[in-house]
């Protein structure tokens, strides 16, 4: 059975298949490391690592390199394996390369991508129809985990267990990119770890191949300096959609937060820019002198900010240099509580926060922008 080659196989053995990868692919086909053989691979039997949007991009790839090859929708739960639920066929007695296998396996790494249980993963072969050893060996871990017993074998208990796990994850819109994957993009931004790396007193560690700045390694210039806009960049890209560039060419540096408006379908032709935004709201507070009435101004721009929209602000100061401040929204409980739940980048590091009315309302400029360039 074919296995992806080293360097390609470091690509999917942390279960996620992001678009710095496909870039280290593509690079690897060209000097001869890997062969499109590989990025086939990748598209049919890993395809529940990919990030949302890399599975356009690696379509494309696969059609510059000749392949007619499609990349495997993402699975969502194990409904047509109605034998399997039913508890009328037990794999692998059933047969080590019955129908149902492959769907398995997709089961297996999906759950390994979209939760980071990495003991679930198939790094060497992946869904490739055969029950062997690593499929037994990750089948086992999911049922430690589950408090099955660990038999390796799936019965009808593992298979409704698997079943419903994966339906409680979200399956992302690996082929196009949706608002649900920008807020889980923020989310993930914000946790863990990888949260301090949006930190004033520490490096940033892009995860975006088309800024300057090289990926997943700390960047030690920017310590002792607000990241926002470089939070907001990386959850675009990470969500599946282009973020804006300076000088407009698709790759290159952020813009600073209180000039992404400029990138809006309301004010990118007056630029020079491509449109990479709609501009759902814009409120000048300082414009509206009655108290009242720039609280309702305010108030009806947080009511119509919906999960994934971008609000841009912007500090008093000179219109570039004060930056200014990126938030993403990740829910919406204006209605209930007053308040918006935006992921952004604090200062000791990224983190989501319950923000109203009183938190914007000293701004000099407010943007709500809406991403629609999906990559």
């Amino acid at each position: 059975m074919p296995v992806l080659r080293p360097p390609v196989r470091t690509l999917v053995n942390n279960a996620r298949f992001t678009a710095a990868d496909l870039v280290a692919l593509r690079k690897s086909i060209q000097s001869r490391e890997a062969s499109v053989q590989d990025a086939v691979i990748v598209a049919t039997r890993y395809a529940d690592t990919l990030e949302p949007g890399v599975g356009s991009q690696l379509r494309k790839l696969l059609r510059d390199l000749g392949s007619s090859v499609n990349v495997v929708a993402p699975i969502a739960n194990l409904a047509t394996d109605t034998a399997l639920l039913n508890g009328q066929v037990t794999l692998p007695a059933g047969g080590r390369r019955h129908p149902s296998v492959r769907n398995l396996q997709r089961a297996l790494i999906a759950l390994a991508s979209r939760t980071q249980q990495l003991d679930q993963m198939l790094p060497l072969f992946g869904a490739d129809g055969d029950y062997g050893s690593e499929t037994t060996q990750a089948v086992k871990a999911f049922q430690q985990r589950n408090g099955l017993p660990i038999t390796g074998n799936v019965d009808v208990r593992t298979a409704k267990a698997l079943d419903q796990a994966v339906r409680q994850t979200h399956v992302p819109g690996i082929m196009s990119a949706t608002a649900r994957d920008l807020v889980i993009a923020a989310i993930e931004l914000s946790s863990g770890s990888v949260a301090l790396n949006y930190g004033v007193p520490h490096p940033w560690v892009n995860t975006d191949p088309n800024h300057n700045v090289p990926v997943n390694r700390p960047f030690t210039h920017l310590i002792n300096r607000w990241k926002c806009n470089l939070f907001g960049g990386n959850v675009l890209r990470r969500g599946g959609f282009e973020p804006p560039y300076y000088n407009n060419q698709g790759r290159g540096e952020y813009p600073n937060a209180n000039q992404w408006h400029k990138w809006s379908d309301k004010y990118a032709r007056q630029f020079g820019n491509k449109v990479h935004f709609q501009l759902i709201d814009e409120v000048a507070p300082d414009t509206i002198p009655d108290q009242e009435e720039r609280r309702r101004a305010i108030a009806s721009l947080l009511s119509k900010t919906q999960p994934g929209d971008f609000l841009m602000q912007d500090h008093h100061g000179d219109q570039v240099a004060d930056g200014g401040h990126t938030r993403v929204a990740v829910a919406n409980d204006f209605v209930i509580s007053g308040t918006v739940s935006f992921a952004q980048a604090q200062f000791s590091q990224a983190e989501i926060q319950q923000e109203g009315i009183d938190d914007v309302i000293f701004s000099e400029n407010l943007w709500l922008l809406r991403p629609i360039v999906k990559m």
